[in-house]
């Protein structure tokens, strides 16, 4: 039988994938106001922002896993 994994290891999967979409959702930004889909400064900070707190989410992912 498979070994189930943990529950902190649930949430690291959780936090961590939460944190890639929100990521991918950042860079998705960045190419939108590369092709000028989107022509506004506010695009840039919020992309900047979705990128570094995706980061943040993977990073407290990581560290659930590293402590159990």
């Amino acid at each position: 039988m498979l070994a189930q994994s943990s529950r902190a290891g649930d949430t690291w999967a959780v936090a961590t994938r939460i944190g890639f979409v929100i990521i991918l959702a950042g860079v998705a930004l960045i190419v939108a106001r590369a092709f000028n889909w989107v022509d506004s400064e506010a695009a840039d900070i919020a992309a900047t922002l979705a990128i570094v707190m995706g980061a943040l989410a993977v990073a407290v992912g990581g560290e659930d896993q590293v402590r159990t």
